[in-house]
């Protein structure tokens, strides 16, 4: 059975390049993370930037509904589990970071994301979520977030 990793990110389609590297290395210097926080990944795909973190000395867990993630990614601790309308497998205040990268906007329940995110945050945590095409997406975003929040995140 082919699923989203083969289908959509394959090397042919999308092949690896620095980005995530980029990406990550900014996030983890613009936010002040430390080697040794915590970081959850739902949805983590290839694992590019989950590694990147990793490599950047945080303790990674990461989830994922594909099977060919933890085939992609053997170096990282990845459970295959469908984050969308489950509550998420880790206790209250588990991570000091709960990352996603192009996620939300694939939710059905975009709001479940942001409830499950912020129970499994420490207090005081992060929770990065990037979207492409913010603009196009506010909307669906707007259901769940007051547009005051969504404005000043968006500056």
């Amino acid at each position: 059975m082919t699923d989203y990793l083969d289908i959509f990110y394959n090397k042919e389609n999308k092949p690896y390049t620095s980005y995530p590297n980029k990406l990550v290395a900014y996030l983890f210097d613009r936010l002040d993370m430390q080697p040794g926080m915590s970081m959850m990944e739902p949805g983590v795909g290839r694992g590019e930037h989950l590694r990147e973190f990793k490599n950047l000395g945080l303790k990674v867990k990461g989830l994922d509904i594909s099977k060919e993630a933890k085939v992609l990614s053997p170096d990282l601790d990845i459970d295959i589990y469908d984050a969308d309308d489950n509550r998420w497998p880790f206790d209250d205040n588990s991570f000091d970071v709960v990352y996603s990268k192009s996620f939300i906007e694939h939710r059905r329940t975009p709001g479940m994301y942001f409830d499950e995110a912020y129970r499994v945050l420490k207090p005081g945590g992060k929770l990065l979520t990037l979207t492409p095409d913010w603009e196009v997406n506010y909307k669906k975003f707007s259901m769940i977030i007051p547009m005051s929040v969504l404005l000043h995140l968006y500056r």
